[in-house]
């Protein structure tokens, strides 16, 4: 597979912070190089940098979870057979929060004490209409002219596979298309996932990786507890899309913890 050159290549200092998004083909390079010190004496230095990652996929922060949610309340079909790997991927980008959002939209949403404004949630309902159109453009009645303008920004190929799976074939087949969801139909939604579901996680991460001793027991069962705080947040999050399965599993698997735990303690105290 051949990639092609690099968009970016650089070497980076220390404080420097790099944002891969996911899926994003990438490699990194550790190398010893050769500086000089204060007073003028040659030195050796070892780099050494640190990967974190936020698991988007695993907690419901993208625009397919933000999808899901959005057809799962209004009790439309959510499945969906993925016709182009582009729109595939654009469906997995993280949802715009911290330094993803617009502009200036992080800073007022802190400000106001985690409440979005209405163009910050303009511009995710925006992202989410033309996500819909590109995933199924037989599905939505929308104007032909707007799906004629997602589908243009597509790769020349996906763009062909999209639109050939829109033209009418012989003999002519009635689509019946469905309303597509609105603004005023996504924004509870979208303020859910923003202002609930997404802060409560940053609000475990935060307290998870605050004052970490990894050779502390207080730090292992901080971890541990912060783990079945997410689990039952996931689980809040099948509850609101009333998806009762994805509830369900998430309270199993925190009461199949909490009985390990247990079988834990009880075994260390043997």
């Amino acid at each position: 597979l051949d990639l092609g050159g690099p968009i970016l290549d650089i070497v980076m200092e220390a404080g420097d912070v790099l944002y891969v998004p996911t899926g994003f083909p990438h490699t990194t390079d550790t190398v010893e190089g050769t500086g000089v010190t204060d007073d003028g004496a040659d030195s050796k230095t070892t780099s050494v940098h640190l990967t974190m990652g936020l698991d988007t996929h695993v907690f419901g922060l993208t625009y397919a979870h933000l999808r899901w949610a959005i057809l799962q309340r209004m009790k439309k079909v959510h499945s969906i057979a993925i016709r182009t790997d582009e729109v595939y991927w654009q469906t997995l980008e993280t949802l715009p929060l911290g330094f993803l959002a617009p502009k200036g939209e992080w800073e007022r949403f802190h400000d106001k004490g985690g409440v979005m404004s209405d163009e910050y949630v303009d511009v995710v309902a925006a992202e989410m209409r033309r996500l819909l159109i590109a995933l199924e453009p037989q599905r939505w009645n929308v104007p032909p002219k707007e799906i004629e303008e997602v589908l243009s920004h597509l790769t020349e190929t996906d763009h062909k596979t999209t639109l050939t799976s829109t033209s009418t074939s012989t003999p002519p087949v009635t689509i019946t298309r469905e309303p597509i969801p609105t603004r005023d139909e996504m924004t509870p939604i979208i303020r859910y996932f923003f202002e609930t579901h997404a802060v409560n996680l940053f609000a475990i991460q935060n307290h998870m990786f605050t004052n970490v001793d990894p050779h502390s027991d207080e730090t292992i069962m901080k971890a541990y507890h912060s783990s079945q705080d997410q689990n039952k947040i996931m689980g809040d999050l099948g509850a609101f899309a009333g998806n009762v399965d994805m509830k369900e599993r998430y309270e199993v698997m925190e009461q199949k913890r909490e009985e390990w735990a247990r079988d834990a303690l009880a075994a260390n105290q043997k």
